[in-house]
């Protein structure tokens, strides 16, 4: 348990934000598109109700911790010694496998758009390292390197947005006909998966910041934020490329930004788009690094709270760490040896595991945890 309060609340709201960013850009609207069509600009509105009702449980999820707890304490309170143990073994094994393969994609992300046919593992070891470095610190390093880049990250964003409206042709958005409700509730799922995960996540860190009031208006501030970011990704993408070819390629986005020209001299940025975009990698690799050993700490009946300024103190079971971060590594090096392979880890088994979690995993512990007055 930790009773370090190191960052506030809309520090934490603004590293999801960042790393929302991460699986967005990965897989919207692409995986959208395919479904919804023309209308996948649509899709992030629809999700505004699921996403709203899922802030609002999260919201009462989490005030049920006491001070200092991170969701993996309240975890291990709510179901009991036994079952608690059971659950943080599958939670620990999700993160883990879950920042690996975001390890993974952000290296394929780079070699294909800036080194094509380089060898991923150099980038790989060099990446896994930078975040078993952030997953032996605290999380309040991550909140702050987010807080930091946040503005530049969003103002790129929003720039390439401007920039954008002179390729989007009105035709690839509109006509929206009453066939297109169907495609674009089914269409929703993308962007809920994106927020919910990116709310989760913030969730599994909470525990440095301090218990107060109007979480529920801040959730639903930063999901009106996320989702706005979605749409102006559809208009921008697929009001460029029409549905039917952002449905098939690999990485709308940066397609996108390769094909810009800014003021009819600077062209070939995506370069430096994609070194900017390793930041919400980066983050979401480590943030879930460091939540899977915390889990795995707390397992093991050590003190997970532990922290020293000592790269090599092992107390607390900091050792934990150093193999969660070679394990993660691992996977990410074995994972996927082909594009095909890592396109269906990214478009179908992390979304259903992600969604799994999100919306039956933490509504049990919290229907048990009240059941058994434990929370």
């Amino acid at each position: 348990m930790n009773t370090n309060y190191s960052f506030e609340r809309r520090q934490l709201l603004s590293l999801g934000t960042i790393i929302m960013l991460a699986p967005a850009l990965r897989i919207f609207p692409a995986e959208t598109a395919a479904i919804a069509g023309r209308a996948t600009w649509l899709c992030p509105l629809a999700a505004a109700p699921i996403l709203i009702g899922y802030m609002h449980f999260l919201t009462k999820l989490m005030a049920c911790r006491e001070e200092g707890e991170n969701f993996q304490d309240l975890t291990l309170r709510a179901l009991g010694d036994k079952v608690g143990k059971v659950a943080l073994a599958l939670m620990s094994l999700w993160m883990l496998i879950y920042s690996g393969f975001v390890l993974r994609s952000g290296v394929d992300r780079l070699i294909v758009t800036t080194y094509p046919n380089t060898s991923p593992t150099s980038f790989t070891l060099v990446m896994g390292f930078l975040a078993l470095v952030a997953a032996l610190g605290q999380p309040r390093a991550l909140v702050r390197l987010a807080r930091m880049v946040r503005p530049v990250v969003l103002g790129v964003l929003l720039l390439l947005f401007v920039f954008a409206c002179f390729s989007i042709e009105a035709q690839n958005l509109i006509p929206i006909t009453s066939a297109d409700i169907i495609p674009t509730l089914m269409g929703s799922a993308v962007s809920i998966d994106i927020v919910s995960c990116s709310a989760v996540a913030m969730c599994i860190i909470l525990g440095a910041v301090r218990k107060q009031d109007g979480v529920f208006s801040h959730l639903c501030l930063w999901t009106a934020e996320a989702l706005l970011l979605l749409t102006l990704l559809g208009i921008a993408i697929v009001g460029s490329f029409g549905a039917e070819l952002s449905a098939v390629l690999t990485r709308p986005f940066f397609v996108l930004v390769k094909n810009m020209v800014f003021f009819r001299t600077v062209e070939r940025v995506e370069a430096l788009v994609v070194m900017l975009w390793l930041f919400p990698d980066f983050l979401l690799t480590s943030v879930f690094l460091w939540a899977g050993q915390y889990s795995l700490r707390l397992l093991l009946g050590f003190n997970a709270g532990y922290h020293s300024n000592r790269i090599f103190d092992f107390g607390g079971g900091r050792w934990i760490i150093w193999l969660s971060a070679l394990a993660v590594t691992t996977f990410a090096m074995k994972l996927a040896p082909d594009a095909l392979s890592l396109e269906l880890w990214s478009a179908y088994i992390i979304p259903a595991a992600n969604l799994s979690f999100a919306f039956l995993f933490l509504p049990l512990i919290y229907i048990i945890g009240k059941e058994k007055k434990r929370i």
